[in-house]
């Protein structure tokens, strides 16, 4: 059989720079203990605000892994 099933999860990274930044940590982080990853789903954007600044951005996102 080839048929392939995935599973999600869903992770936030966070990053003082960017949203890119903060899907990479998302990403890496989650591969520490995640293995077979597929691919990745930015589910939401959304930020912190500190002093009427931007202080932190922040990414939803959905992770897909093989189930073996």
């Amino acid at each position: 059989m080839n048929e392939k099933v995935f599973k999600k999860i869903r992770v936030v990274g966070c990053s003082p720079e960017s949203y890119q930044k903060a899907v990479e940590s998302a990403v890496v982080k989650a591969g520490a203990s995640v293995h077979g990853m597929a691919w990745f789903e930015v589910a939401e954007l959304r930020g912190a605000i500190q002093d009427g600044k931007v202080s932190e951005w922040q990414a939803t996102v959905e992770i897909a892994f093989k189930v073996e």
